[in-house]
């Protein structure tokens, strides 16, 4: 990160991925609403891994930058996705305090757990009883992350006034 710019390009680039993900929080929220049944036909499902899926890629998309622009560290190795996990939720001496606790950290494992399995697996695998306390906890897990993130910005103000 260079200068006071780089702070401001940093949280202007934060805070669009979050616009972003709010979306698909409330999209996901909206649908939810719509669903009558109890187990709702195939496609329905399918469009919410997706929006879930969604949801872990744009918070991914967050993390990177701050590992990439802030820690000058991305995690190397195969496991790299849920390392940087595990970075965001470190304080680095120093250099930034923790991003998540340790608490969000953990239920966004699951998010990315799901991700993961998302990306691997046949659309018929996908299953509504576990797939809806996913999409159900979206938009809690969301207040939570942008309190988070509020925090951050403070964080990244308080260092971009002192920054010539």
């Amino acid at each position: 990160m260079t200068g006071k710019n780089g702070v401001a390009v940093l949280q202007a680039r934060i805070e669009k991925e979050l616009r972003e993900i709010k979306k698909v929080v409330e999209r996901v929220e909206k649908n939810l609403a719509d669903i009558s049944q109890e187990t709702p036909e195939d496609i329905v499902v399918v469009g919410f891994a997706g929006y879930v899926h969604s949801f872990y890629n744009g918070l991914e998309k967050i993390f990177d930058l701050i590992a990439e622009y802030i820690d000058n560290f991305e995690p190397p190795d195969k496991a790299w996705h849920k390392e940087l996990l595990k970075q965001m939720a470190l304080e680095i001496q120093g250099v930034r305090p923790a991003v998540l606790t340790k608490e969000l950290a953990a239920v966004l494992e699951d998010y990315l757990e799901f991700r993961h399995f998302f990306r691997h697996s046949y659309s018929f695998d996908l299953d509504w009883g576990e797939l809806k306390p996913k999409a159900e906890a979206l938009k809690p897990t969301f207040e939570k992350l942008e309190a988070a993130f509020q925090q951050f910005f403070t964080f990244l103000q308080a260092a971009g006034e002192q920054i010539e």
